[in-house]
């Protein structure tokens, strides 16, 4: 594991020790294979894919509060070089006939390492890539961390939206396999919820998309 990955575990293992600004609690973290202690998302065993999976449309989520339009067309998103955990996420586009669609975009938003979301001009972990010609997306990030909402804390996650021929098709969010703060959250689900896999420096997670 490179010393960036270690710096960004050791990180958010210290967190379970104290309290942030907030007062909020972090999360608790266990002890894993990654060289110090992991947070319990990235020491999960991911199960292979069901064989002959459907393609159910994506289900909806909140766009919350944090939404800023027209960030830039960019797949690297950890452009500041903070300590943090070092996220590939890709996947397929596709329709409900499981047929890839191209030239969709995909847009994205998430907390920085630390909980906080970059409102400034910036659009620092925002980002937008069309899929290709087969369907595909794929983007580079930090794990988003978690932050203060209604006295718990709300899980790891990332927003999307999904533009075809400029409308918007789909808002949503995906999560993490393994947050101690998915059950009470009342906006997280299964469908919506992804396994991450040691990647190079980090983790890496896939999720499809189906409008």
């Amino acid at each position: 594991m490179s010393r960036r990955a270690f710096v960004g575990l050791t990180t958010l293992g210290a967190a379970a020790f104290a309290c942030g600004e907030t007062g909020v609690p972090a999360a608790r973290v266990d002890s894993g294979d990654h060289g110090g202690p992991v947070d319990p998302i990235l020491g999960q065993t991911c199960a292979p894919p069901s064989p002959g999976g459907g393609c159910e449309l994506t289900p909806a989520d909140i766009e919350g509060p944090f939404y800023l339009p027209d960030s830039p067309e960019r797949s690297n998103l950890d452009t500041l070089g903070e300590a943090g955990v070092a996220l590939a996420l890709s996947g397929l586009v596709s329709d409900a006939a499981c047929a890839p669609l191209a030239s969709v975009i995909i847009e994205i938003w998430h907390a920085d390492p630390s909980g906080a979301y970059d409102n400034s001009a910036t659009h620092n972990y925002r980002g937008w890539v069309r899929s290709d010609a087969d369907g595909r997306y794929a983007f580079t990030t930090l794990i988003p961390g978690r932050y203060p909402n209604a006295g718990t804390l709300r899980p790891a996650h990332i927003h999307l939206k999904i533009w075809r021929d400029g409308a918007e098709q789909l808002t949503t969010q995906l999560y993490f396999q393994g947050d101690p703060y998915l059950e009470e959250d009342p906006w997280a689900e299964p469908a919506r919820t992804i396994c991450l896999e040691p990647h190079e420096d980090g983790f890496a997670g896939v999720f499809d998309i189906n409008i």
